[in-house]
């Protein structure tokens, strides 16, 4: 428990968050953080065609981020204003809800374990790279059922499968992107959930 305190606070230190005084949340940091570590490794692969990597053929980094378009975890995971002493225009005026927060995270992480999924099952040789960020998604998953209310919720299909081989690892990455930047949001907002500043 102590280990994990510490490695709160470091997360906390470097992606500018509140720190979390609530060791139990802070688990979800941790997994959190192993999430953003995993899918920030699998950015770097370097698309070597002889290396048969899961980019192989194209420079993944050159492709624009894609985000899932029916979640609002970007905006109702923002602290409100009156938190801060320093005026910010990016922070929500409106007071921050926990519930609402958590729900949209929930629909990103039911979203991209369901996409990790589809490709996991359709392009096996795939498995060994994809493998520890999908571990990682069920595990904040996981960690979320667990110390927070659940809050169940639907959310729309969104199909980015064509059905090609070359076509689909394009998509995957371009969605890998997107995943790693939700990623970092969902670090950020754990963190200040965990910091108990949003119940003062």
């Amino acid at each position: 428990m102590k280990t994990c305190a510490v490695f709160c606070v470091f997360v906390a230190l470097a992606l500018g968050s509140p720190v979390p005084p609530n060791t139990e949340r802070c688990n979800c940091s941790t997994a959190a953080r192993f999430l953003l570590s995993n899918l920030s490794h699998i950015m770097q692969k370097d698309g070597k065609i002889g290396n048969r990597d899961l980019f192989a053929g194209f420079n993944c980094t050159d492709l624009e981020a894609q985000m899932i378009p029916h979640t609002l975890t970007a905006s109702v995971c923002q602290p409100s204003a009156s938190d801060y002493k320093a005026s910010c225009s990016s922070h929500r005026s409106s007071s921050f809800s926990e519930t609402e927060c958590l729900t949209n995270i929930r629909a990103d992480l039911r979203y991209y374990d369901v996409m990790l999924n589809w490709y996991l099952n359709s392009y096996k040789p795939s498995e060994t790279d994809l493998s520890p960020v999908k571990t990682a998604t069920k595990a904040l998953m996981d960690c979320l059922d667990k110390n927070f209310e659940a809050a169940d919720g639907e959310f729309p299909q969104w199909h980015i499968w064509s059905g090609s081989s070359f076509t689909d690892r394009l998509s995957l990455c371009k969605t890998l992107k997107g995943f790693r930047i939700r990623a970092i949001t969902v670090n950020r907002a754990l963190g200040y959930i965990g910091s108990g500043e949003h119940k003062k």
